[in-house]
C-alpha cells in the first residue's frame, strides 16, 4: 500500500495536483505507520483476483478527531488506489460501506482536499455529502459522509 502512496504522489506531480506530493505525505505517514495499522487490524486492501496484486487500500477506523460528533461511523483514511484497473476505488468503498453497516455504523466518513474539485465531484456523485471542514497543518479538507 505504501508503494501505491508513493506512486500516487508522483502521479499528482505529473497531473499538477497539489496534494500529497507537496505535503510530505510519505513522511507524515511512513511505511511504519501502515505496518502499525495492519497490526491493529485497521488496514484493508483490495487485491486483483488474478494476480493477487494490491490495487487499492485504506485504513478504516472507528474514531476520527476531525469530526466533532461521535455518530457511529467508520472513517476512511489514507485511501489510495492504482490508476488502473479503473473503478477499484469504488469497489473498495462499496466494501467499506458493507463493513461499516455490518458493524452497526450509521455513516461511512472520509475527507478530501478542499481544492480538488474533481475528487469532490466524484465523492458527491457516489453519495458522500459535505458535512463540514477540517484543517490539519497545511491541509484544508472537506468532511464527507454517506448515510448507510
Amino acid at each position: 500500500m505504501f508503494s501505491m502512496i508513493l506512486r500516487r504522489m508522483e502521479w499528482m506531480e505529473e497531473k499538477g495536483i497539489r496534494q500529497w506530493n507537496v505535503a510530505e505525505y510519505d513522511e507524515i505517514y511512513p511505511l511504519s505507520y501502515y505496518e502499525e495499522e495492519r497490526q491493529k487490524g485497521e488496514l484493508f486492501v483490495l487485491a486483483d483476483r488474478d494476480t493477487n496484486e494490491i490495487v487499492c487500500g485504506a485504513v478504516l477506523k472507528e474514531e476520527d478527531e476531525r469530526w466533532e460528533d461521535r455518530a457511529p461511523s467508520i472513517y476512511v483514511h489514507n485511501f489510495v488506489s492504482k490508476t488502473a484497473p479503473r473503478h477499484v476505488g469504488r469497489i473498495f468503498l462499496i466494501f467499506a460501506e458493507k463493513y461499516a453497516a455490518e458493524r452497526g455504523k450509521r455513516y461511512l466518513r472520509l475527507d478530501s482536499a478542499r481544492d480538488n474539485q474533481a475528487l469532490a465531484s466524484y465523492y458527491e456523485k457516489i453519495g458522500f455529502a459535505p458535512a463540514g471542514s477540517c484543517v490539519e497543518g497545511g491541509y484544508h479538507g472537506i468532511l464527507r459522509q454517506k448515510e448507510l
